[in-house]
């Protein structure tokens, strides 16, 4: 492979981390309206990810761009949706993936890869940050790598689907694959491999801190640098399952940390701005008003106008009304949604 195609291939690794990162830091989510993320989530998204390969090698390569290109415009709405507002978001979307097509209609591949790969990072650092900012703990991002590892070994290595894969879309608008070159074999990067690299150090950084962010980027980027070497030397031909390597890597980060750190911050905690997980027994004491609330009292006395927010047991919260108490319960450091009762 060339060594050239090989470093750029790198530096745009090295790009989408930035402006994921970027992206990240500049951008807040909304907190989901209800639920949080837990591992049967990160199952299903295990599964679609083993599955859409699947489902595209039985599709015409025309029904699989216009499949990506429905999913890429609206991953590039919500994610430029908080810099623009929904309505810019929607007509540069639509924009870019009309640009895009028409390109390909014209027969310019070139022009193709290019725009694709810049619809690829936006919309990878949109997801990511989604995913991290809306509840994925660092856990949930080690176990969906611990779990791409075997797939990747199996689909990559030990099989031809991801090579089956890889002819079906190379060369389509909207490939889901960040690619410097379309030879043979291509200089590309598949869009698993390039999400998880984006999307663990998000949550790295919100569960540990800085630092763990900082290694975990350094960490992707080594290991895909050392990939890549070992392609320019020739010891390396063909496809490679890269998450493979870098899966065990995240996993190890993530105890690592867990150990040092002794646990990770919530999403709350990291919005508060809270160096470190708050360790259960720095919980905040409820006030008067829960105190008051929980005391028996007589039948003949009973308390009136409060309502409690109760969560893994316990009462994280109160108010004069439901949402009173569940805003009461979030001031506190409420990371979970609490049930709301009467006192």
């Amino acid at each position: 492979m060339s060594t050239t195609a090989l470093l750029g291939l790198n530096g745009c690794v090295l790009a989408a981390m930035a402006a994921g990162a970027a992206y990240f830091h500049r951008v807040r989510m909304p907190r989901p309206p209800v639920g949080r993320y837990e591992l049967p989530d990160v199952a299903v998204m295990y599964v679609v990810v083993v599955a859409a390969p699947l489902l595209y090698l039985v599709l015409p390569r025309a029904a699989v761009a216009t499949v990506f290109g429905l999913v890429l415009c609206a991953a590039l709405q919500f994610t430029l949706a908080p810099l623009t507002g929904a309505g810019r978001a929607w007509a540069i979307a639509a924009a870019a993936v009309a640009a895009t097509t028409v390109t390909a209609l014209l027969g310019r591949p070139l022009a193709v890869m290019v725009l694709t790969d810049l619809l690829l990072v936006t919309a990878v650092a949109g997801v990511a940050t989604m995913w991290a900012q809306s509840g994925m703990r660092s856990a949930h991002a080690a176990w969906f790598a611990g779990a791409l590892a075997c797939y990747d070994l199996v689909a990559t290595g030990l099989t031809s689907v991801m090579d089956r894969f890889a002819a079906q879309v190379m060369g389509l608008p909207f490939a889901p694959l960040l690619a410097v070159t379309r030879g043979e074999p291509p200089v590309a990067l598949g869009l698993g491999d390039l999400l998880l690299l984006v999307l663990f150090p998000l949550t790295a950084v919100k569960a540990f801190g800085r630092a763990a962010g900082v290694l975990a980027a350094a960490v992707g980027l080594a290991v895909s640098g050392v990939v890549s070497v070992l392609f320019a030397q020739g010891v390396l031909t063909g496809a490679f399952p890269l998450l493979t390597a870098l899966g065990p890597l995240i996993v190890l980060q993530h105890l690592v940390w867990t150990r040092v750190r002794g646990g990770e911050r919530t999403t709350a905690e990291w919005r508060a701005g809270r160096a470190r997980p708050t360790p259960p027994a720095a919980c905040a004491e409820p006030d008067l008003v829960i105190l008051r609330a929980l005391r028996p009292t007589a039948p003949a006395d009973p308390v009136d106008g409060v309502w409690l927010a109760v969560a893994d047991g316990r009462v994280v919260g109160a108010g004069a009304s439901p949402g009173r108490a569940r805003r009461d319960a979030r001031i506190r450091g409420c990371d979970s949604v609490p049930v709301i009762r009467r006192a």
